[in-house]
């Protein structure tokens, strides 16, 4: 199964138990820090070994792999949670379809060390925070970005590097060069970690196949996102194809697939990844429409990037969708000009924004925002108060799902 299938329903499926609390995020962003720093200092070595010129690699994923604010790791971790139990306690109880299921593998089992499946879990969260850093990096390179973080994109550093050294030829071709490369390294050591959790967390063939969907998604959507670009605003299909990109390259892989991920880690069943996509979907969706809104109309202080960055990228979001359904003509005709040029005075971009504001385009994109954290909420709400929910959580659990939810849905960076 993938997470863009719908699994069939097992009715007879037992009761994953009730999950009274979730560890918190700052637990689970200090476990794989520490994890993903130990792996990648491992790799720089080995780097090291081979040139000393290829030490600037590992210095290079290190200082990278710092930031971030570790959302998919957290999300990875509570899937495998909710369906198995506390990983601190050593409550790794699996579905009992599961560990008799040639199909999905076995899971981590009962008896099973807590402290390696600790060990296990981190790692491929860990993975997936590599896999995030090739998106970045690579998104980066595509959308000629300046920065990332409030720091100079990756591809800058080694342009600078360039001059630094006084390398000979084009700086800004090595920058590229070297951070599509880098990129590419990251995609390999995602791989690398995710295979090396699989000795604490029993190789589970179903969560094998979901993170090459996770992937397989990711790839997909960013060539989505490229297409989409280079496609007339008053296309007929800019609203689908806005939705698509959104949904494909960011919300079933930062929020909906690390949750089915963990889950399936944990020994999941068909109807309890039911129940999770259904909560991770919507959240991921309302995750990155705020991030649409945050790349229009976002504090720089707050998100590390230049006010109005997506209209100078030429971001065809469901924000834009929205405004360009709304406009006149002649708006279109100037919006879709500006669109794309990275050489927009800030007045221009300010006149974009307030197009968007005034044509009721935001408005739209908030009340979008709004229902889907409805709709997420609704189903942890069910699972605190439905019994016929495979999960089902206490209200510490609830409370910790429900404020991550909302943070992520309004946030300002």
């Amino acid at each position: 199964m993938t997470s863009g299938d719908s699994p069939k329903t097992a009715p007879s499926e037992a009761a994953a138990g009730l999950i009274e609390s979730l560890d918190s995020p700052e637990s689970i962003a200090a476990e794989v820090s520490a994890q993903l720093e130990t792996f990648i200092a491992e790799k720089a070595a080995q780097f090291e070994a081979i040139s000393p010129d290829a030490t600037a690699i590992g210095e290079a994923l290190i200082e990278f792999t710092r930031g971030g604010k570790r959302i998919r790791p957290v999300l990875l971790w509570w899937g495998f949670q909710l369906a198995s139990g506390d990983v601190r306690a050593g409550a790794t109880d699996t579905a009992a379809e599961t560990s008799a299921s040639p199909t999905t593998g076995t899971a981590a089992s009962a008896t099973t060390d807590a402290a390696g499946v600790t060990v296990g879990l981190a790692q491929a969260a860990g993975s997936l925070e590599l896999l995030h850093a090739a998106a970045l990096i690579h998104d980066d390179v595509i959308d000629n970005s300046d920065t990332r973080r409030g720091k100079p994109a990756l591809h800058r550093q080694f342009e600078a590097r360039h001059q630094r050294f006084g390398f000979h030829g084009d700086g800004a071709s090595f920058g590229v060069s070297a951070s599509i490369v880098i990129g590419d390294i990251c995609l390999a050591l995602s791989e690398e970690l995710f295979e090396r959790s699989q000795d604490a967390l029993g190789g589970s063939r179903l969560a094998r196949e979901l993170r090459g969907t996770v992937r397989r998604d990711v790839m997909v959507g960013q060539y989505l996102d490229v297409l989409a670009e280079v496609i007339p605003l008053d296309d007929e299909r800019i609203a689908d194809r806005a939705w698509e990109v959104l949904s494909y390259k960011s919300a079933k892989y930062s929020v909906e697939q690390p949750l089915l991920l963990g889950a399936a880690l944990a020994g999941a069943g068909s109807r309890q990844l039911q129940e999770i996509s259904a909560f991770g979907l919507p959240l991921g969706q309302a995750f990155q429409l705020r991030d649409d809104v945050l790349g229009i109309a976002g504090d720089p202080q707050a998100t590390g990037k230049p006010a109005g960055d997506d209209i100078r990228e030429g971001k065809r979001t469901v924000l834009i969708a929205e405004t360009a359904a709304r406009i006149s003509a002649d708006q279109l005709e100037v919006l879709a000009s500006r669109l794309g040029d990275p050489d927009l005075t800030d007045a221009e971009v300010a006149e974009c924004v307030d197009m968007i504001t005034e044509s009721g385009g935001l408005a739209a994109v908030e009340s979008f925002i709004d229902a889907k954290h409805a709709q997420a909420t609704a189903v942890i709400d069910a699972w605190m108060e439905d019994t016929s929910t495979v999960t089902a959580v206490g209200e510490l659990a609830h409370a910790r799902l429900h404020g991550f939810a909302t943070a992520l849905s309004y946030r300002n960076s």
